[in-house]
């Protein structure tokens, strides 16, 4: 047999043994079990088991004669049309398993990304949502560890027009960074500075990031969940309600 149709045949749905009874139908025309399974050699019990799946997927028919089926195929444009008809009905459930998977809860998601260059991939995931960014805690050594990749994300998020707002303790570097705040979508928010932060925390488009920099290992945690999100952009809020008249 031919390559080409028995693996069309295969994606469409059939066996192997399915093809083989199907094809030598198409072959011998009309015929009993007995002639199929010589024809095709397969075993006669296996062909009534195979001509039987053939009969329930619409691929073949039969007239009694006397106290004899003789089997016959249905012709191969009938494939054609079955998949439209089954198309046809795929299609009309489709809005009702959408509802069905709309009644999941959320599962929480929780990716480990390692070394400077799975802080990059975060990095670019921030800046793929386009969604506001608030940050709070180490800024320092964010900017030491990726000494050029860092201010190529703050320009790609000005290009994108992307805004910021920063929980930090104030420090010499923020210098710059205050005067170009306003063109550069970019809000602060000083902590008293007795508080020390050895992380850096990201809160975008439902998702919370924790950057660990202070030391190596480098290392970075996406935690994908809408509830985790929420009660720490509550904390969020709440500080920068706190300290926002502290950045003067």
């Amino acid at each position: 047999m031919t390559e080409q149709y028995i693996d069309a045949l295969k994606d469409y749905g059939l066996t192997e043994n399915e093809i083989n009874v199907y094809v030598t139908l198409l072959k011998i025309g009309e015929a009993t079990a007995q002639s199929i399974a010589k024809q095709a050699g397969i075993p006669r019990t296996t062909t009534y088991h195979l001509l039987d799946s053939l009969l329930q997927k619409g691929l073949a028919s039969f007239v009694e004669k006397g106290v004899i089926k003789y089997f016959q195929a249905t012709p191969p444009e009938r494939l054609v049309e079955l998949l439209a008809e089954k198309k046809r009905r795929i299609e009309e459930i489709v809005p009702q398993l959408k509802k069905i998977a709309l009644t999941i809860k959320e599962k929480p998601k929780v990716v480990v990304h390692e070394g400077s260059q799975g802080i990059k991939a975060i990095l670019q995931d921030i800046l793929d949502e386009r969604k506001e960014i608030l940050h709070y805690g180490d800024i320092i050594s964010l900017q030491k560890v990726l000494p050029f990749a860092f201010p190529n994300f703050i320009r790609r998020r000005v290009e994108k027009k992307i805004p910021i707002r920063i929980l930090c303790k104030r420090e010499e570097p923020h210098k710059d960074l205050l005067k170009t705040a306003k063109k550069e979508y970019r809000s602060f928010a000083f902590i008293p500075n007795e508080y020390t932060f050895k992380t850096s925390i990201f809160l975008y488009a439902n998702k919370a990031v924790i950057l660990s920099l202070h030391t190596e290992p480098y290392f970075g945690i996406v935690i994908s969940n809408n509830d985790y999100y929420q009660t720490q952009k509550n904390l969020f809020e709440l500080l920068w309600k706190a300290y926002k008249n502290s950045d003067r």
